[in-house]
């Protein structure tokens, strides 16, 4: 279970990926009112990739105050007719931690594939645990 959801864990985050490398970019915004929701509506005003001036209305829910007068990124997908305020890296995140989801439930089940099929596993604790053994020898000689 781990595995498959590490994997779909990475999948989500490629795709973010994918979604925000297929903008035309960022672009400069300014926001010249907002509204009456205490800042969480902004009118803001930029220039595309056209080289067309709008006015659109963006829903904003990062946490962060726009103030009129305040300057935001704007990523835009023309061929969609859509834009959106930056978010900045969040893909990043979720494609790690999906990384690590899928190598712990990779290696769980290589575990259990090696337990099920009787391979004996305490060989090489032994074998470690007679290193660490080793270790702490030559650290208490060493004090």
């Amino acid at each position: 279970m781990v595995l498959i959801g590490g994997l779909a864990v990475v999948w989500t985050g490629v795709s973010m990926a994918v979604d925000v490398n297929r903008s035309a970019g960022l672009f400069p915004g300014r926001v010249i009112a907002t509204g009456a929701r205490e800042h969480l509506t902004a009118y803001v005003e930029y220039t595309g990739p056209d080289g067309v001036t709008r006015t659109e209305t963006f829903e904003n829910h990062q946490g962060r105050v726009n103030g009129p007068g305040r300057r935001v990124q704007i990523r835009v997908w023309p061929d969609e007719r859509r834009a959106e305020l930056d978010d900045g890296d969040k893909h990043t995140p979720v494609i790690v931690v999906g990384s690590l989801l899928t190598l712990l439930g990779a290696g769980g089940t290589v575990l259990l594939f090696r337990w099920h099929h009787g391979v004996r596993l305490d060989v090489k604790v032994e074998k470690w645990r007679a290193r660490f053994d080793v270790c702490l020898w030559w650290l208490s000689r060493w004090r």
